[in-house]
């Protein structure tokens, strides 16, 4: 339910607080410098509005490039690691930043080792190259390599390969964390027949096992790309405000970020089609879908992730309570915008939000959003 119309003064400026705190936070983490002047800081709202506004936005692209510059440097010293040992290597990007759904200016990067001494099929009959040894081995190899060149090359920093999957770098001459993901290619069927990258999978090295596990990290991101296309630039606007919601709440929220990438997907298209200036009714609509997933469990429990290899809401995966608080959290934001909404006689689903003109000055365009190109980085 919505708050009563009350006009306690007490409690406007317990709201009023409690989102200057959220936006502080928003700030910070976004332009931890305070070298930025972005649009959505410069609006004329109350903090809860800008806050959710600003929670949409792509985080600068000055931010986003350096997170590739310093994988760029740490992919060239594993290259000349490995090429050492007579191993050649591709690197491949994956993450929410190659998404353009990361929240923080200095968020993490993850990069796929891919060992090129051999390519798996995934059907036998297809395999023409030998592969002379277990991939599970080579793979251990390659981590092993990764982990002696990182210490090397960055003595101050710290090495963590402590993790089944990646091995993290941060720290020391680094200003971004990169973990990294030994892997070798998987050339699927759908590869085979259509020859685009998008299709392509990938073995990942489990050492804690050992084992190499089947993945297919492309067609996630590219699925994505087509559903933000077709909605404006809005799944990615909601995947970022759902993101900062769990980052930002006081208590923890259990949800993965793929899961909430998942259930921002399977948001019908035509609810999703507000223009620059529609982030209000956009975050409404947000909120009926959540709570649509809510009552009805049976359309619940059917919701498949993007590339409809398994349900979203399964064993070990998403949950009901996580989505119960994800709403909630998302609720009551909501509520506390409607009732500044009020004030100047709006309504949430029809709010309108008036943007600094191109005039003034912004970093509107600092981000990579719809239509933007990712940067280009070489194969080593």
């Amino acid at each position: 339910m919505w708050y009563a119309n009350d006009s306690a003064s007490h409690l406007i400026k317990f709201i009023m607080s409690k989102h200057k705190h959220a936006l502080t936070k928003l700030h910070a983490r976004r332009n931890p410098d305070r070298l930025l002047k972005e649009a959505y800081a410069q609006l004329q709202e109350d903090a809860c509005v800008v806050y959710l506004v600003g929670a949409m936005e792509p985080v600068a692209a000055s931010f986003t490039k350096h997170a590739y510059d310093e994988g760029d440097r740490v992919a060239n010293h594993i290259a000349a690691g490995l090429a050492l040992q007579n191993i050649a290597a591709q690197f491949e990007y994956q993450g929410s930043v190659t998404k353009n759904t990361h929240i923080k200016a200095y968020s993490d990067i993850d990069l796929l080792v891919l060992d090129k001494r051999f390519v798996i099929h995934e059907k036998p009959e297809y395999q023409t190259q030998s592969v002379k040894e277990e991939p599970v081995q080579n793979l251990i190899q390659v981590r092993q390599v990764c982990v002696g060149c990182l210490g090397t090359a960055f003595p101050k920093a710290n090495v963590d390969a402590s993790g089944p999957k990646s091995v993290r770098i941060q720290g020391g001459s680094l200003a971004r964390s990169v973990d990294l993901v030994p892997a070798h290619w998987v050339d699927t069927d759908d590869y085979l027949k259509k020859k685009s990258k998008v299709y392509r999978g990938v073995q990942i090295l489990d050492a804690h096992v050992p084992r190499c596990e089947f993945d297919q990290p492309f067609i996630h991101s590219h699925l994505l790309d087509v559903h933000d296309e077709r909605t404006r630039g809005n799944t990615r606007k909601l995947i970022r405000l759902l993101k900062s919601i769990k980052y930002d709440s006081e208590s923890r929220l259990g949800m993965s970020s793929y899961n909430i990438e998942s259930i921002i997907y399977r948001m019908p298209e035509s609810e999703m089609q507000q223009k620059r200036g529609e982030e209000i009714p956009l975050a409404y609509r947000c909120l009926l879908w959540l709570k649509k997933l809510e009552d009805n469990h049976l359309f619940r429990d059917a919701l498949q992730v993007p590339d409809g290899k398994r349900l979203i809401f399964t064993e070990g995966k998403a949950t009901p309570m996580q989505l119960t608080e994800l709403r909630e959290k998302l609720e009551h934001l909501l509520q506390d915008i409607d009732k500044h909404l009020k004030q100047t006689f709006r309504r949430l689903e029809a709010a309108l939000i008036k943007w600094p003109s191109p005039a003034e000055p912004s970093c509107h365009s600092s981000g990579y959003d719809k239509g933007d190109q990712h940067p280009k980085h070489e194969t080593h």
